[in-house]
């Protein structure tokens, strides 16, 4: 009996997919797509369901095209770990609840095949040689349902999980995170303390010199031709600010509250005192 040129590709491409296992069971995903873009397009019949094909191709070439959304999901809001998975074919126009009436065909990187139906994961093959020598089970050996790896701990669950080892290094990593932002903050502020210092010193010394306008030689001041109003912020107490983001440190002292600048307008000198909250102007001659 001759051996059909569509019967051949169909024991090539079973032969390369079944033969990407390895001793562990597990599946190289990279491999297997090249595979199913080599033989895409190819339709391998079934022994269970009969009269029924698996047509290989990759998500590209089903109904959820371009979709990467839909593959994160499959990955990650199903089984009760996290795995990786890759489209390998699809069973069209397939009596059930999916999309289209297209079951979607994945194995995942343990090496069990699921079939997708409207937010229903089925295991229905627990390797590619179990579904082309066996075929199909659907429903699956085993259903997952959307969100169900989600529910709640049990106590004593939850117990354990908070004291496993990752959860004490994001514990530790988020405790050096608060002290390091104190500590930044917390020079922020030395440092424009020491600014309002300054300003203040050199507008009291000003304030006991200034300038001579009546001298001809001397350099005439750009003069002040507007003033640009402050918008009023809102007044955080720096030591409640200081206990939230450095509870460790000792309190240091708080902040001045004002800073004088000034401008020179013709023969009299504009004080502007920035009071926090708002800005208050005098005139001196």
């Amino acid at each position: 009996m001759m051996i059909t040129d569509a019967e051949n590709k169909c024991h090539q491409v079973i032969s390369e997919l079944t033969g990407i296992y390895t001793e562990a069971g597990c599946v190289d995903l990279d491999t297997t797509g090249s595979i199913v873009n080599k033989y895409s397009g190819t339709l391998i019949p079934l022994v269970k369901p009969k009269s029924y094909h698996v047509r290989v191709c990759g998500q590209d070439d089903t109904v959820y095209a371009g979709n990467e959304d839909q593959l994160e999901a499959w990955e990650d809001h199903y089984l009760s770990e996290r795995m990786k998975m890759t489209v390998i074919g699809a069973i069209d126009d397939f009596p059930c609840e999916a999309f289209a009436r297209q079951l979607v065909l994945l194995l995942c990187e343990d090496g069990n095949i699921y079939a997708y139906e409207d937010e229903v994961l089925h295991l229905v093959a627990e390797s590619l040689k179990d579904l082309f020598e066996n075929g199909m089970t659907f429903p699956g050996i085993e259903s997952y349902n959307l969100g169900e790896c989600f529910e709640e701990y049990t106590e004593e669950e939850y117990n354990e999980l908070m004291e496993c080892s990752e959860m004490k290094e994001m514990r530790e990593a988020h405790e050096k995170f608060r002290e390091s932002l104190g500590l930044e903050l917390l020079e922020c502020l030395e440092d424009l303390e020491k600014r309002q210092i300054k300003m203040e010193k050199e507008a009291e010394e000003h304030a006991e010199h200034p300038s001579n306008t009546s001298d001809t030689t001397a350099i005439k001041q750009p003069e002040c031709l507007e003033i640009v109003s402050w918008q009023p912020v809102p007044i955080v107490s720096w030591s409640s600010l200081y206990q939230q983001y450095n509870p460790y440190l000792p309190m240091r002292h708080t902040l001045g509250h004002s800073i004088i600048t000034w401008h020179v307008q013709g023969s009299e000198t504009l004080y502007i005192k920035h009071i926090l909250g708002g800005a208050a102007m005098e005139k001196k001659g």
